[in-house]
């Protein structure tokens, strides 16, 4: 039992690392502390190169293709989005849209223009989807933020609150086809604001981009559990795209993970076993 480390020999070094593991990680819990210790890498961990993980799906595909890029919303009907002008985004420069980038959490109530929205959804459309040739066999996808192993695996949904020609709403992006897909859910302000964790200026939004995670598109090239951490960042390297293009635009964003995820899944009809509610960034006009 010693040898396998299930007890612990009083006075040992192994009782004073555990006891300064448990200083440190105490606050956050058991679930944070086993999350991060059980995908956390050794010295003995093995890594394989990239040509031959490359060879090695190419023959896995052949009998287990991958999970489509997407998520398929059924017969739905999706509204196309304009073609967002470039003019805008490139009024300023990206050193410029770094120092000016911001949270701000208050919203004018003018309408969020939905060329505007169209643009900022560019950053989960994809970049060149039919250039690489292992994209039919692998379902790797290019877009403006970086993902581990080209496997995206964030889903975007817009709540629309102010967006002018748009019913307001849930709505799924379809970033192959550059279109909003109608769901079933709308909610009120109050119950907008209970999804958001109680933050009230989320009820003076333009739009809500929620974000989840499909995790069979990252588990089909990465088995290991440590790819979780992978999930989290995916969504990060998104929102700052997110960011930055908004303040190109001249608008008012912030990130929240504030959410209770329960509502999130009522209203965007996801499975938590399968797709992972994330985060959200928050969207407006300026005052």
């Amino acid at each position: 039992m010693i040898r396998y480390e299930v007890l612990v020999v009083k006075g040992s070094h192994r009782q004073q690392r555990e006891e300064e593991i448990l200083r440190d990680w105490g606050p956050w819990g058991t679930s944070a502390r086993a999350f991060h210790f059980g995908t956390r890498s050794l010295r003995e961990t093995e890594f394989t190169t990239s040509e031959t993980t490359a060879k090695t799906l190419l023959e896995k595909a052949k009998v287990s293709p991958p999970p489509s890029p997407v998520r398929h919303t059924g017969e739905h009907h999706t509204i196309a989005l304009p073609e967002p002008s470039p003019e805008p985004l490139n009024t300023i420069g990206l050193g410029e849209a770094l120092s000016r980038r911001r949270s701000v959490r208050e919203f004018g109530e003018e309408p969020l223009r939905l060329r505007d929205l169209s643009a900022l959804l560019t950053a989960a459309r994809p970049t060149r989807p039919e250039t690489h040739p292992d994209i039919p066999a692998t379902g790797n996808v290019f877009k403006t933020s970086p993902s581990g192993g080209a496997r995206h695996p964030t889903e975007v949904y817009v709540y629309a609150r102010n967006v002018e020609g748009l019913a307001e709403g849930v709505y799924h992006y379809d970033g192959f086809r550059h279109g909003l897909t109608p769901l079933d859910g709308k909610i009120d302000d109050d119950q907008l604001i209970a999804l958001a964790g109680d933050q009230q200026w989320t009820g003076n939004a333009g739009a809500l981009l929620i974000y989840t995670s499909v995790i069979e598109r990252n588990q089909w090239k990465y088995p290991a559990s440590r790819t979780y951490r992978v999930l989290l960042m995916d969504v990060g390297h998104l929102s700052q795209t997110v960011y930055l293009l908004a303040t190109a635009l001249g608008l008012n964003v912030t990130f929240t993970a504030a959410l209770r995820d329960e509502l999130v899944e009522d209203l965007l009809g996801c499975d938590p076993a399968n797709e992972l509610v994330l985060g959200m960034s928050v969207v407006g006009n300026r005052l």
